[in-house]
């Protein structure tokens, strides 16, 4: 009797072991959702070229104030190490990096370091793998010791000559090199032709499961670069308007739909890293799409970040230090 007793509590054990690994197995991996902005036009400009947004550790306090709990920076490295002959990254120019990740830390804030505007790679793929590498490989060593509130993004919207199968394999090396020093570390990495949703079924992600998977949303197009003379052919559009017709959140709702059925069949978290319309577009439009976006991503379980703080797209004014009340609202009301 004694033997039945132990043998059948001994399966019962087996099984409930066997349960509560699967549930863990299948379970996607803890992640605090991200609030987050972009500020964008800044260290992503070309070294030695100032574009519209100067740079200051202020926006970090202001950021955290108005409700963000994360940034994401996007950083031109590239610049900084292509010209060295065993591409060593510029230590001036890395000083200023780890002053700006100290203080969005000192303010509770997470920050992404994004390797942006890497043309040489989209271009040139194979000429500029070692490089690639080499940004990673020193960016993983530097920041080894910081907190997990540090994330990596490996490479901006990939596209052009950088293919869906040179992505794949560029995302295995990296990743290697990372783990190495950042076992643990989140790392941001998103499908080809801009980061496109349409893309995600030709990324092959390795095994792992401190990943997040990343696209941008800029639909429709016409409507979120009207106006802007950096997006060719949307330059002269003007007075394009979204009303929020049912119709048009359906739309949303599908394109989102179909990156969710993506992500949870690989029990990966979401980042939806890039969203905003031009200023050009109707106001009254531009405060609805946001709103709508915003709303969407987080019915659907994704973490987001809007493009961008103080630039076309932007939100906040650094001449008069005040943010764009109303658009504010839209991104972080919770009075939905």
């Amino acid at each position: 009797m004694k033997s039945a007793i132990a043998i059948g509590t001994s399966i019962f054990i087996i099984f409930l072991v066997a349960f509560l690994l699967l549930g863990s197995w299948q379970e996607k991996p803890s992640f605090v959702p991200l609030r987050s902005i972009n500020i964008g036009n800044a260290l992503d400009a070309p070294k030695d070229i100032q574009w519209d947004v100067e740079m200051k550790k202020e926006y970090f306090s202001l950021i955290q104030e108005a409700g963000f709990n994360a940034v994401r920076l996007p950083i031109r490295f590239s610049d900084y190490a292509k010209e060295s002959v065993d591409y060593k990254l510029d230590e001036e120019f890395m000083d200023e990096i780890d002053l700006y990740i100290e203080e969005a830390l000192k303010h509770d804030l997470r920050i992404i370091l994004d390797l942006h505007h890497f043309e040489e790679i989209m271009l040139h793929p194979e000429d500029n793998h070692e490089l690639f590498l080499s940004i990673w490989e020193q960016l993983s060593t530097r920041y080894q010791d910081y907190s997990d509130d540090v994330i990596f993004e490996l490479l901006n919207e990939p596209k052009e000559n950088l293919n869906g199968e040179q992505w794949n394999q560029y995302i295995k090396d990296a990743l290697a090199i990372i783990r190495q020093t950042n076992p643990s570390r989140k790392v941001i990495v998103g499908p080809g032709h801009y980061n496109s949703l349409d893309y995600l079924k030709a990324l092959e992600l390795p095994e792992d499961p401190h990943l997040i998977v990343t696209f941008h949303y800029y639909e429709p197009n016409d409507f979120a670069f009207q106006g802007n003379p950096y997006h060719q052919g949307f330059e002269d559009l003007h007075g394009i308007e979204w009303n929020a017709e049912d119709e048009e959140v359906d739309y949303i709702k599908r394109r989102f739909t179909i990156v969710k059925e993506w992500a949870d069949a690989r029990n990966l978290p979401v980042y939806l890293g890039e969203f905003g319309i031009n200023k050009e577009a109707p106001y009254e439009s531009r405060i609805r799409w946001t709103a709508i976006v915003r709303q969407q991503a987080e019915e659907h379980g994704f973490s987001w970040g809007y493009w961008e703080l103080a630039s076309s797209f932007g939100i906040y004014d650094p001449k008069t230090g005040e943010w764009d009340q109303r658009m504010l609202d839209a991104l972080l009301s919770t009075n939905d």
